[in-house]
């Protein structure tokens, strides 16, 4: 539209000219005062012409200017936008991962940690023990008669003791470096890190305490319940595997449990790694 219109004011400035030329001869001819009054006029069409062109040029100058400037703007909105919008389905995707990582490291029913986030946790702590020089305990936990209170109870109230000796781990365990997991049915590990075999045995002796004093409360029926506990003590000696450590605190488990329950015996790990 604008080209069309410059090519119309470059025909009329041509008749123009055209026109201030015929008039300029025939002034010089006859100088009549009708032909210097179309010179005149042809003069001041002339210079018209030539202003509103030179404002067309301008126009299109400073269009063809912002135009650049006006798209920029444009994308550099939408890049604003799609990166917020990234932003947005990687915070989403952060907190689904976030999510489906404690649904497989955590026990349901309990809230500690399940068996794979044990195996995976034993042999970081393992490794970290045995290149800092420092203690690492493992005390292994199984509540007394439990198969009694399903059957007397129902599976409802074992796992409402579950919950309950659960909840007395968690209150024992004060620091952010211990960890509790659910091992599997009744039985439960703690992992202590920077823990020798007396701190773990003071820890376990609370927590053995203070599960003897619980009373669980199921449809009306008061439930006791005690713990047998095993424990063993990583002090870098050799040979020695995280399994090692397992096998040490159960066996230590098993002699509690055959000792009359309700009681903490603490393994000789050295004689373990030997057998």
């Amino acid at each position: 539209m604008i080209s069309l219109f410059s090519r119309a004011t470059s025909y009329l400035a041509i008749v123009g000219v055209l026109s201030a030329l015929m008039a300029l001869l025939n002034v010089a001819l006859q100088f009549s005062w009708l032909a210097l009054l179309i010179f005149i006029l042809s003069i001041l069409m002339l210079f018209l012409i030539f202003k509103q062109e030179n404002q067309v040029n301008k126009v299109d100058i400073d269009s063809s200017e912002n135009q650049p400037d006006e798209e920029t703007d444009e994308l550099e909105s939408k890049v604003q936008e799609r990166t917020l919008e990234l932003n947005i389905a990687l915070q989403e995707l952060e907190e689904a991962n976030k999510e489906l990582q404690e649904k497989n490291t955590l026990d349901e029913l309990t809230g500690l940690y399940n068996r794979r986030f044990y195996d995976q946790k034993i042999q970081a702590e393992f490794r970290r023990s045995r290149r800092n020089l420092t203690p690492l305990s493992l005390v292994v936990i199984d509540i007394d008669h439990f198969k009694t209170v399903n059957d007397n109870y129902g599976h409802l109230a074992g796992d409402e003791c579950l919950v309950a000796v659960s909840a007395c781990i968690k209150s024992c365990l004060r620091r952010s470096a211990d960890i509790s997991c659910r091992y599997g049915g009744e039985e439960f590990c703690l992992i202590l890190p920077e823990t020798d075999s007396n701190g773990a045995l003071i820890l376990a002796e609370e927590l053995r305490e203070s599960i003897e004093v619980c009373q669980i409360n199921y449809n009306n029926i008061a439930i006791k319940l005690t713990i047998s506990c095993g424990i063993s003590t990583y002090l870098q000696q050799k040979n020695v595997k995280p399994e090692h450590l397992f096998a040490a605190a159960d066996q230590a488990l098993y002699k509690a449990k055959d000792n009359g329950r309700n009681q903490i015996i603490q393994q000789d790990f050295e004689r373990v790694s030997d057998s």
